[in-house]
């Protein structure tokens, strides 16, 4: 007896979004470090809330193109890169490979292990979805060479370490040589440059970025990753960056003088009026967070219309993606996950 109970489907549910940031595409940071709790939670909106599927994941394994803000991770081997591209194909979202390093040199231009990931995320992007994203002009003219037809993003990054004035110019220009220019993340609070962009649809904003919007130390604090990722060991470089971070106050919260906008962590006002400018394209950034929880906690807190009337089911809907981690498993754990027992394949 077939059930009597239809499947709801996507266009009964887009009163759910008509008053937040409708017909969006969302990227979801986290990739190459989080890829489980990324899977449950994408595979699980595919079922509950597809409006709100993201486009593609962020991120990219440790290499001398990319930065890590905690702990320097070791490079991932090319076969386990390979098999989490197809997990996401298999999931129909795309990867975008994030190089956010500005400071790269002349020598790690001609790294060849960062060069194969380029190669491999073009050779597995059989959903036609997959990118590169650099926050550097000369490593953009570099994959261009490894990759002509790559589709590559500008990194917020690249905006941070400008020397010059960062104007409306500025954007429409870099806009002519990137498939898509994020903005940085105080500028997506500046109505005097984001309504002065010609083509809104181009551009993507940084919806979670929890530094302050006063702060005046981005640029030399990713000059201290860069230096970091080329000597991970040295312990004054980590001890002059953690001095950075406390005389900036990034991570002191004053329960007396709390502000909705002292941090670049965009309220709804600001994303509405984004969205009413044009564009279209928003990212829950997770580079900037020790673990997972709190980057699932803002895919949840931006995605999601949590007004008076609509905060029950936004809730539900987020409960119900959560419940799916811990579920019991077919298969038992095993310490010996990944090991062979033997050298021929």
């Amino acid at each position: 007896m077939s059930s009597i109970i239809k499947p709801i489907t996507a266009e009964q549910l887009n009163f759910m979004v008509e008053n937040h940031l409708p017909k969006t595409n969302w990227t979801f940071g986290g990739a190459f470090r989080y890829d489980a709790s990324l899977e449950v939670v994408i595979t699980n909106l595919s079922k509950s809330f597809p409006l709100r599927k993201p486009f593609n994941v962020a991120g990219c394994p440790a290499c001398k193109w990319s930065l890590d803000w905690y702990t320097e991770r070791r490079p991932m081997g090319l076969n386990a890169f390979s098999a989490l591209l197809e997990r996401y194909a298999t999931l129909n979202v795309g990867v975008m490979l994030t190089f956010d390093n500005p400071f790269v040199t002349e020598e790690d231009l001609n790294d060849s292990y960062a060069a194969a990931l380029v190669t491999e995320l073009y050779r597995c992007d059989r959903v036609r979805k997959n990118s590169v994203c650099v926050a550097s002009d000369r490593l953009a003219a570099r994959v261009r060479e490894i990759c002509p037809k790559m589709m590559i993003c500008c990194h917020p990054n690249r905006l941070i370490v400008e020397q010059n004035k960062r104007t409306p110019a500025l954007y429409n220009k870099l806009a002519e040589t990137y498939t898509n220019v994020c903005l940085h993340p105080v500028d997506a609070t500046r109505p005097a440059i984001f309504t002065q962009l010609e083509h809104p649809e181009y551009f993507s904003v940084l919806v979670n970025d929890p530094l302050p919007r006063n702060s005046a130390l981005r640029r030399e604090h990713l000059r201290l990753l860069a230096d970091i990722r080329r000597d991970p060991y040295n312990a004054d470089l980590c001890m002059r960056r953690a001095k950075l971070v406390e005389r900036d106050g990034w991570h002191v919260v004053d329960a007396d003088s709390l502000r909705q906008k002292a941090t670049c962590n965009l309220t709804r006002n600001e994303t509405a009026a984004l969205h009413a400018a044009g564009f279209r394209h928003f990212i829950v950034q997770g580079n900037q967070f020790r673990n997972e929880m709190t980057l699932l906690w803002d895919i949840f807190r931006c995605t999601l219309d949590y007004g008076p009337e609509l905060s029950n089911k936004s809730a539900l809907i987020a409960s119900s993606v959560m419940a799916a981690f811990g579920q019991p498993k077919q298969q038992m754990p095993s310490g010996l996950k990944g090991y062979k027992f033997t050298n021929y394949e």
